[in-house]
C-alpha cells in the first residue's frame, strides 16, 4: 500500500512539473531570479509550530517563519509567503510557483520530488484525543480498531505513516489541520494523527486533549528546495549551519514550546 501512495504522489508532481512553463527552468538556480528580483518566494500550509496564524493578529508566525524571514534577510531579499496545500507542495517547488517550501518532513515520496537541506529539526508522531479515551489506553497500538476513526491531513508525513502502520482502523483524510482539530473536536473522529511536536501546540489550545503515549513514526525536518539547484542548496545549507552553531534553532524550540530533543543532529 505504502509503495503505491509513493508512486501516485511521484506521478502528481512529474506530471505536474512538466506542465510548468519552459522560461522557469530556462534561468537555471532560483538563485539568479532571487538576485535579481530581491524576492525569496516560500510555499507553506498550516503547521503548527512551524508556519501558522497567531488568532490574536492573523499574522503568520512559526519556526518556519522565523528562520525564513531570518534567511530572507541574509540574501537581502523579502520573503513572499505562497500559500498551497501539504499534498502539493513537492509539485510547486518543481514547477517553479515557489522556490523553496517551510521546514517539512523529509520522505522517500518527497525526495523523489525534491531535494532537502540540512536537517534543522527531528520528530515522531502520534495521536491526540480526548483525555478520558487517552487515559484508558498504553499506546498506539490500541487505537487500531475498525470501530474507530484517526483524521490525518491529507499528503502530510503524518498521512503515510498512518496509511503504514494502521491497518484496522478507519482513516479520514482532511485537507488541513484546523479541519482535523474541528473534525475532533465536534466528535467526528476519535483522535488526530500528527507530529509531536504539533500536537503538543494542539493541546495547549485544547487542555482537555491528551497526546497517546508512544510514536508510530519519526523523520526529520528540512526545507524543500529544486532538484539539482546547488546554488540555492549552498547558501540556505550555509544559514541553518550557522543557526545550529549558534544555538539559534534552540532557541526557536524554546520560543515555541518545543525542548531541545527536538533538534536535528
Amino acid at each position: 500500500m505504502i509503495n503505491t501512495i509513493r508512486a501516485i504522489a511521484f506521478v502528481i508532481a512529474s506530471t505536474l512539473a512538466l506542465l510548468a512553463p519552459a522560461v522557469g527552468y530556462a534561468q537555471g538556480s532560483a538563485m539568479d531570479r532571487i538576485t535579481k528580483d530581491k524576492t525569496l518566494r516560500v510555499g507553506w500550509s498550516v503547521w503548527n509550530p512551524y508556519v501558522y496564524r497567531d488568532p490574536q493578529t492573523n499574522k503568520l508566525v512559526g519556526i518556519s517563519y522565523d528562520l525564513v524571514e531570518e534567511l530572507g534577510k541574509s540574501m537581502g531579499a523579502k520573503v513572499e509567503w505562497v500559500e498551497d496545500s501539504w499534498a502539493t507542495l513537492p509539485a510547486g517547488v518543481q514547477a517553479r510557483k515557489f522556490d523553496m517550501t517551510l521546514l517539512m518532513a523529509i520522505t522517500p515520496p518527497r525526495a523523489e520530488a525534491v531535494d532537502f537541506s540540512v536537517p534543522v529539526t527531528q520528530h515522531g508522531l502520534s495521536l491526540i484525543a480526548p483525555q478520558g479515551k487517552v487515559a484508558k489506553t498504553k499506546g498506539w497500538e490500541e487505537w487500531d480498531r475498525p470501530d474507530l476513526k484517526i483524521a490525518v491531513t491529507l499528503g502530510a508525513n503524518s498521512d503515510m505513516f498512518v496509511t503504514e502502520k494502521f491497518k484496522k482502523a478507519q482513516i479520514v483524510r482532511l485537507k488541513t489541520v484546523p479541519e482535523n482539530v474541528l473534525a475532533l473536536m465536534s466528535g467526528r473522529v476519535d483522535a488526530h494523527a500528527s507530529t509531536i511536536d504539533a500536537l503538543k501546540s494542539i493541546q495547549k489550545e485544547h487542555p482537555d486533549l491528551a497526546i497517546v503515549p508512544g510514536s508510530f513514526g519519526g523523520s526529520e525536518v528540512a526545507f524543500g528546495l529544486p532538484k539539482g539547484d546547488k546554488a540555492l542548496a549552498r547558501e540556505v545549507n550555509k544559514f541553518v549551519d550557522e543557526a545550529k552553531r549558534s544555538g539559534h534553532i534552540k532557541q526557536l524550540l524554546d520560543k515555541y514550546g518545543l525542548d531541545a530533543s527536538f533538534a536535528a543532529q
